[in-house]
């Protein structure tokens, strides 16, 4: 399988040096991956010193799961490095999440003319190129080839494809911390929820968002979920109460190198 990297010039170097920094890594239990970057689960699996080393490297790197009492200490610690802090609210969902996916699966469907294809290694490359020109175009960044497809960790990535072959909607969900890690291991990324302005208000998001994580439970068995929206977004907050997910007491915090990515934020 060739190297599949999306995104502007920094976007694709960024998830290069992700993906080379998870083969190092990828094994030791206190960090985390799913596709971007490496980073760690939580600031007890490594002090600020260690997340600026990881976006030094890398370009950027996350903490997936901060207290809310430690995210200004931590963003000022971050701008002393001279890098660039993005905060999102960490939204979190295990039974709620797959009830109200299951009962959404139960009374929504794709439009006729719509169909819904789960990548893996057998889909064509035309089909992720037109997954990842819809995704940026809406301002979200895929992840690797690699876990778009399943064939790196355990990740599902469904895309709604119209009659001519294009993608016009997509949702993801993946293995994010090592699955020892005491504390996160049963809990995975999900996310990447873009729909082509054209098709929005035909609830694809909603439908292939529950699919996704129905088919991380089914697949794999997992039954706890997580994502970063950014404070104020209220479209994606709107889809993830409808999911099931809540927002609870932590934030996520992203680290970034202006250097490495001039904009100082990763995706959407």
């Amino acid at each position: 399988m060739k190297d599949e990297f999306f995104g502007s010039d920094d976007q694709r170097a960024l998830l290069r040096r992700g993906r080379g920094m998870a083969a190092v890594l990828g094994q030791n239990q206190r960090y985390s991956y799913y596709g971007r970057t490496v980073g760690l689960p939580g600031p007890e699996d490594g002090d600020i010193d260690h997340l600026a080393a990881l976006a030094t490297v890398q370009g950027s790197a996350t903490y997936l799961t901060v207290p809310l009492n430690q995210v200004e200490d931590i963003k000022a610690s971050i701008e002393a490095r001279g890098l660039v802090p993005m905060v999102y609210d960490k939204w979190e969902g295990a039974r709620s999440a797959l009830a109200a996916a299951r009962q959404l699966v139960a009374t929504l469907s794709l439009p006729e003319d719509l169909t819904m294809v789960q990548l893996d290694a057998s889909t064509s490359d035309g089909h992720v190129a037109s997954l990842a020109e819809m995704a940026l175009g809406c301002g979200v960044l895929p992840p690797c080839g690699e876990v778009l497809r399943g064939l790196l960790r355990p990740a599902v990535c469904l895309v709604a494809m119209d009659r001519s072959s294009k993608v016009v909607s997509c949702a993801a969900s993946s293995a994010c911390a090592h699955k020892d890690h005491p504390r996160h291991g049963g809990q995975a990324w999900w996310g990447m929820l873009a729909t082509d302005p054209a098709r929005r208000g035909q609830r694809l998001s909603v439908v292939l968002g529950a699919q996704a994580l129905l088919e991380m439970e089914t697949r794999f068995g997992f039954g706890d979920f997580m994502t970063g929206v950014e404070p104020g977004n209220a479209p994606s907050e709107v889809i993830c109460a409808r999911l099931g997910l809540s927002r609870g007491s932590f934030a996520i915090i992203g680290c970034t190198d202006p250097r490495a990515l001039a904009s100082g934020r990763m995706t959407k």
